[in-house]
């Protein structure tokens, strides 16, 4: 929350002082350029225009804002204009790479593969089945300016996920990933991206007014891979941790796209430390944590500080974990057409109740969490049921009705 305030004298900076130091969250008091610390008197006292300034509070969480809202009307400290008070505009915002799917559809008479252009990139997959489920969402990152980004853009556009912050550009190609799908429903990957245009964005092409005003930030590991990308990537994730986000995080280990393996342990476990809630899948437990097993790979996860962490077990199910234990959820029975976009389904189901829930991570009891999680189950026991990830994101009502019948 950012709340505007009137300074202008001692007593007023000693109230600023007395209100943030008991908000048990991080307040920074911003003053044109300056930005200090708004629980430190001398560092309130030390900000040169000390006319008015913007409180930034760490929170949306309505019950904790209404709480400081009122102290703050109550001494008179609030400026009275119509946007004196800003909460989150986005409930979800994902950067990183979207791309062309192109899944194979069989073979044609010749007995040639034939392949269907699809809307894909984990990212921007999990803002798709999170808007389809009635959150607010907003996609960062780049494709190319050719005929691949504008579908793209016009994809997102049409499922209301928000797209000033996708960018096209005319240098690079938009990346393509050709998916063969095997018998079992399991993907093979096949990347055209050297580069891809989702690799050459630049911190400086962020667009911070998304960034600065989203409740959750998402991103995932393919854009780790290459610079920019990757210094970008940190950049987006510390900004936004700065200003109060909820960090998640989902990282996908395409093998292919990485020098080796131990490169890519090293960029996709440094993402970790900075992270609040974390989906993985059981192939990459080893990957991310040296654990096979789910529970120790949630456990040690957890001890990095992570506060809630999924694992998905595929047919399986899901294990959730946080700091009161961990369960495993049950899978709902589906009949699997296409697994391709099932994780990042979950993800979008099981992030837009976080964000509706209003609270922050370690706020969530384990039996939320479970729910959250059978949520998230359904919603990706459906998107399997069709072809392509982001065309086959189910509808509130598709969900509903599947949780029913289990």
């Amino acid at each position: 929350m950012i709340a505007k305030v009137i300074l202008g004298t001692m007593v007023n900076a000693k109230n600023i002082v007395s209100i943030a130091g008991k908000i048990p969250y991080d307040v920074e008091l911003c003053a044109g350029r300056f930005t200090v610390n708004a629980k430190s008197m001398l560092g309130v006292l030390s900000i040169p225009d000390f006319a008015t300034g913007e409180l930034h509070i760490h929170t949306d969480d309505v019950e904790e804002c209404d709480k400081i809202l009122e102290r703050l009307i109550e001494l008179e400290l609030l400026a009275e204009t119509n946007d004196s008070v800003e909460r989150s505009i986005y409930d979800i915002t994902a950067f990183g790479e979207i791309l062309i799917d192109f899944t194979s559809q069989g073979k044609n008479a010749d007995g040639q593969e034939v392949f269907a252009q699809n809307p894909g990139g984990a990212p921007a997959n999990v803002t798709v089945a999170a808007s389809r489920l009635g959150a607010h969402t907003a996609f960062l990152g780049k494709a190319g300016d050719d005929m691949h980004g504008h579908f793209l853009k016009e994809v997102l556009a049409a499922e209301k996920v928000e797209t000033k912050g996708l960018i096209l550009d005319k240098r690079y190609f938009t990346t393509l990933a050709f998916v063969s799908i095997l018998e079992s429903g399991e993907r093979v990957f096949s990347f055209a991206r050297k580069p891809g245009a989702d690799t050459r964005i630049q911190k400086e092409e962020i667009d911070v007014d998304i960034l600065d005003h989203t409740n959750i930030f998402h991103v995932g590991s393919l854009s780790l891979t290459e610079e920019p990308a990757r210094d970008t990537t940190f950049y987006a994730v510390k900004r936004a941790k700065n200003k109060g986000c909820i960090i998640s995080y989902d990282p996908n280990y395409r093998a292919s796209l990485w020098e080796d393996e131990g490169t890519a342990k090293r960029y996709m476990r440094s993402m970790i430390p900075f992270v609040d809630i974390m989906k993985i899948s059981d192939e990459e437990t080893e990957l991310l944590t040296d654990k096979l097993d789910p529970e120790a790979a949630a456990v040690a996860l957890f001890h990095q500080g992570v506060k809630v962490i999924a694992i998905t077990l595929g047919s399986e199910g899901t294990y959730i974990y946080n700091c009161e234990g961990g369960l495993k959820i049950p899978a709902y029975t589906s009949e699997v057409e296409d697994t391709n976009g099932a994780g990042d389904s979950f993800w979008g189901g099981f992030l837009s109740k976080i964000s509706s829930s209003g609270k922050r991570p370690g706020d969530i009891q384990l039996k939320e969490l479970i729910e959250y999680t059978r949520f998230g189950n359904a919603v990706a026991s459906l998107c399997v049921e069709g072809k392509g990830a982001m065309p086959s994101m189910p509808t509130p009502e598709q969900v509903e009705e599947r949780m029913k019948k289990h």
